[in-house]
């Protein structure tokens, strides 16, 4: 299979690689910004991760999850 990549920059010389089959259609766009989208935020989320205890911030995560 032939793929193609895109490299993305990141703040302190570092970047990221996507690699994507070469014939990736139209109709494939939706359903990967959506992936990178939840990838993103899941990043975040773990970067960003609040004290275990926090009962408030587990509720909250529960329904984001229940929505996913």
């Amino acid at each position: 299979m032939t793929t193609q990549q895109f490299t993305i920059p990141l703040p302190d010389d570092g970047c990221a690689t996507l690699t994507l089959p070469l014939n990736v259609g139209a109709d494939a766009l939706g359903p990967l910004e959506q992936a990178l989208g939840s990838l993103v935020r899941l990043l975040r989320r773990d970067l960003a991760a609040p004290a275990a205890n926090d009962s408030g911030v587990i509720e909250y995560d529960s329904w984001l999850a229940q929505l996913r």
